[in-house]
């Protein structure tokens, strides 16, 4: 399951809407205050083209 961070609140060098989808960042992030500023979200799974027949 991959798991990225929305910014929701400016910190450091990331803007609201910003998207964090590093591992390292994530884990660096969650456990410092800058926890309060990222929304934890789950991308949409990639679509399959339909087969036809």
């Amino acid at each position: 399951m991959t798991i990225q961070f929305v910014v929701v609140r400016p910190f450091g060098t990331y803007v609201k809407g910003d998207v964090i989808g590093d591992a390292a960042s994530i884990a660096t992030i969650s456990a410092s205050e800058q926890a309060t500023c990222v929304v934890r979200v789950q991308p949409p799974a990639q679509s399959q083209p339909k087969q036809k027949g």
